[in-house]
């Protein structure tokens, strides 16, 4: 056999025992890293084709979950300057277990929403939107005031924003200054009821609210 044959074959057999120890390896990894709670990259669908999807199902009929659901979260609205009724979900109250409570509310006039400044034992996160469907970014056209930690840092929204609040932050006053349309204020507190401690009246809390048709 020729030398050129030999180092042929060698470097066929070579190549063969990378290829069984990269996947022996990969394999190795992979276990790994399943164990470990961690991520397994998988690989994704050719570009441009979706995965199938698995038929939909027929399900079965009864009531086990009817707890689970909420349909009566519509109150009448506090203060004038929120349009018509408002939404509010007032968690633990509406669905024993809940562990958070979120409200919606449309604004039309300028006011001082808040006028002294308050913490949450948990995170909170404020929703400013436009009301217009179907761009609830874009259709926002409003100024708000509104102030952040204990030195009061002020800050101005002119456009759709996202405030994450984290649990012992202080935050307001705020104020709604301008609106040239609608606003849409949602609030998320991850609590199963709304509660917090105020600059003045100290600690408050609201766990329901008499809900509307």
């Amino acid at each position: 056999m020729s030398s050129k044959n030999n180092k042929k074959d060698s470097t066929t057999r070579r190549s063969f025992i990378h290829e069984v120890s990269a996947g022996a390896a990969g394999a190795a990894i992979a276990s790994a890293l399943t164990q470990l709670n961690a991520p397994v990259a998988v690989a994704a669908p050719p570009q441009g084709k979706m995965p199938a999807m698995p038929p939909w199902p027929k399900g079965t009929t009864g009531n086990k979950y009817d707890h689970l659901i909420c349909t009566r979260f519509k109150e009448n609205a506090t203060i004038p300057e929120v349009q018509g009724p408002q939404a509010y979900f007032r968690g633990e109250s509406e669905l024993p277990g809940a562990g958070i409570n979120m409200g919606w509310q449309v604004f039309t006039k300028p006011i001082k929403l808040e006028q002294q400044s308050h913490r949450h034992d948990v995170d909170e996160y404020l929703f400013f939107l436009g009301a217009e469907l179907p761009d609830l970014v874009g259709s926002f056209d409003g100024e708000i005031e509104i102030f952040l930690g204990q030195e009061y840092e002020r800050h101005i929204l002119s456009k759709a924003s996202i405030i994450y609040v984290p649990r012992g932050m202080e935050h307001n006053p705020m104020e709604i200054r301008r609106l040239g349309k609608p606003m849409m204020l949602t609030a998320l507190l991850l609590a199963p009821y709304f509660n917090g401690y105020y600059q003045v009246n100290k600690y408050m809390e609201l766990r329901s609210v008499k809900t509307i048709d």
